[in-house]
């Protein structure tokens, strides 16, 4: 199920948002100046979200607002509004496997294990096979990158020249959580998955109002009155034995990401 209508809503709100304060028709972020200068390498501004047209929905009775969360793109290009960043990740989807074959090309390893942990988090077992990868959602088969957001923390990309190596400044990262808590204040996630356990440390835990620790990598966080939960994981591209989004289920991902989404669904009270 999907509570449809609200869903709309925290979509358009969040579209509004971004395009009011961040990108429309120009670039219009007030901190542009600031953050460009304090960066003297490759800067690629304006890169939003993708906000799948089935997010808000329910497993069990209960809501699976699921936002997966990471530092930046990386790369360009830039000025990616929403519709654009949404066409990428539905690319990824359905045009792209989790294995290449058949004539379609592979999922990069990001991507991967974003699908195996959103499997998991929807109760879909573990796997590769793209029919699984499908929800019923009112009589429609939806797949699941449809049903999520992918929220980066940054919304311009700050890289060493010729790299996809991050180098955002403190003062980007600064200027971009007011960006990043209005976001969740509207999308009010009741899962998030965060892709990088340093960048969760030092930056986006210091954007909920409190956080408390649940496990060795859940977190209960708190943005005004709304609660979510929290799941703060290497990249899925990490070095071994930190990599979790390779073609078979590495360690990490059998004995970190699996438990850890286990205690998220007691917790939320989801029985698989």
């Amino acid at each position: 199920m999907i509570d449809q209508q609200n869903s709309e809503k925290r979509i358009l709100a969040v579209e509004q948002y971004l395009t009011e304060h961040v990108l429309g028709t120009d670039f219009v972020c007030s901190s542009y100046n600031s953050c460009k200068s304090s960066h003297l390498g490759a800067f690629y501004e304006g890169q939003l979200h993708h906000i799948g047209k089935y997010y808000g929905v329910t497993l069990n009775g209960s809501p699976l607002r699921v936002v997966v969360v990471g530092q930046e793109y990386g790369h360009p290009p830039a000025r990616v509004d929403c519709q654009a960043r949404y066409a990428m990740i539905m690319d990824s989807g359905l045009g792209c496997r989790f294995k290449a074959g058949d004539g379609y090309r592979y999922r990069n390893p990001h991507m991967k294990g974003t699908t195996s942990v959103l499997r998991l988090i929807f109760g879909i077992p573990l796997g590769t096979d793209h029919n699984s990868e499908f929800l019923l959602i009112e009589g429609k088969h939806v797949h699941i990158f449809d049903a999520f957001a992918l929220v980066n923390y940054l919304l311009c990309s700050a890289v060493l020249d010729g790299t996809r190596n991050g180098k955002a400044s403190q003062t980007m990262m600064s200027n971009c959580r007011g960006h990043f808590r209005k976001v969740m204040h509207v999308l009010e996630p009741s899962v998030i998955i965060v892709q990088g356990k340093g960048f969760w440390q030092k930056s986006i835990s210091k954007s909920f109002d409190s956080v408390s620790q649940v496990s060795d990598f859940v977190y209960k966080v708190k943005l005004g009155s709304h609660e979510s939960f929290v799941a703060a994981f290497s990249h899925p591209s990490a070095h071994s034995p930190y990599d979790w989004g390779r073609n078979e289920p590495t360690e990490y991902l059998q004995n970190t990401v699996v438990p850890s989404v286990k205690i998220i669904h007691e917790h939320l009270g989801i029985c698989r």
